[in-house]
């Protein structure tokens, strides 16, 4: 994610794009971490009420990515970053499907 062109996401792509950060908090936070988790708790983290929300989305990846880099050594680390990789392509497929149809050029 942290890879991805967010300037130029329109408001049509915005809730997949969303959908995946949110996703990937829990997986980071619930799954390998156990800490309790909902979806009000991601938004809060992501600051999502902020007036720049994919400036958020953008800050929440790199985020994540720092978290996920310092809990590579915790058991079951490798499993849970599997299993949320797995759901990711999926979503961003989806994602990357919504893009085509409103006119994105691939990449």
């Amino acid at each position: 994610m942290g890879r991805q062109d967010f300037d130029r996401i329109s408001p049509e792509l915005l809730p997949e794009v969303e959908r995946l950060v949110v996703a990937e908090h829990e997986a980071l936070h619930r799954d390998l971490r156990g800490e309790a988790w909902s979806p009000p708790h991601a938004y809060r983290w992501i600051r999502y009420e902020h007036p720049d929300p994919v400036g958020q989305l953008v800050a929440a990846t790199r985020r994540l990515a720092r978290e996920w880099t310092a809990a590579a050594a915790r058991p079951g680390a490798a499993a849970a970053r599997e299993r949320f990789d797995a759901q990711a392509d999926l979503r961003l497929a989806r994602a990357l499907r919504i893009a085509h149809d409103l006119g994105y050029p691939e990449r």
